[in-house]
């Protein structure tokens, strides 16, 4: 089983820790269901399923972990350490940032079907990447799926699948909004949202800026 765990420490040493635990596919083992999760609040207009599901298993995801940060402003300073079996990353950041790195890892391994397209990253989970690392290892992981799969190298579904991610990270702020008092988690979603709409525009010249490394 993998596990990740998110420890936020705040000023006068108040501490909040969270464990995410996987199965072997790396999906997302914890679940709790309130009111905001139900699929057809604030439902994604692209979600494939069927409202049997009865509740959008991003949310369900999300739910076990958001509370703590119900009274937390967005810019409130924290130390977030992120631990694995392979690693200790630290740094020190605004809350909603380092929310965001963790929201990113429940979604890609929620189930959402939307989202699933990130569920080799999140298996290589790489906390406070910089923009330039996470294209470079979303492009590496989408053509090695491409290679593994038998499918022609191309990367036209790169694109398509952040395009994707960007509209579920909108509606699911609108699902956040209605149901905490406070900005972190929403802010933190927004964040994921502009780097969703931003990669499809920058991948070629991303590209052309690494050419030269690979170049002999």
């Amino acid at each position: 089983m993998t596990a990740f765990t998110y420890a936020f420490v705040f000023g006068g040493g108040r501490e909040l820790k969270l464990e995410l635990t996987f199965d072997a596919d790396m999906r997302l083992a914890q679940r709790a269901e309130a009111e905001w999760t139900r699929l057809d609040f604030h439902r994604c207009s692209h979600c494939p399923l069927p409202s049997e599901v009865g509740h959008c298993p991003f949310a369900t995801g999300l739910a076990p972990f958001m509370a703590g940060f119900d009274g937390m402003d967005s810019f409130e300073r924290a130390q977030v350490m992120v631990r694995s079996a392979q690693r200790v990353v630290v740094g020190e950041r605004a809350v909603q940032h380092g929310l965001a790195s963790l929201i990113g890892l429940i979604g890609a391994t929620s189930g959402c079907p939307r989202l699933d397209f990130f569920r080799p990253m999140a298996r290589f989970h790489l906390p406070f990447s910089s923009e330039q690392e996470t294209l470079v290892r979303a492009i590496s992981m989408h053509l090695l799926d491409d290679w593994i799969n038998g499918r022609p190298l191309a990367l036209d579904d790169l694109a398509a699948g952040y395009h994707a991610a960007a509209l579920v990270n909108r509606t699911m702020a609108d699902r956040i909004r209605a149901a905490f008092r406070r900005d972190a988690v929403v802010n933190a979603l927004v964040s994921l949202d502009a780097y969703a709409q931003a990669v499809p525009l920058v991948i070629e010249d991303e590209l052309e800026e690494l050419a030269p490394l690979f170049r002999r």
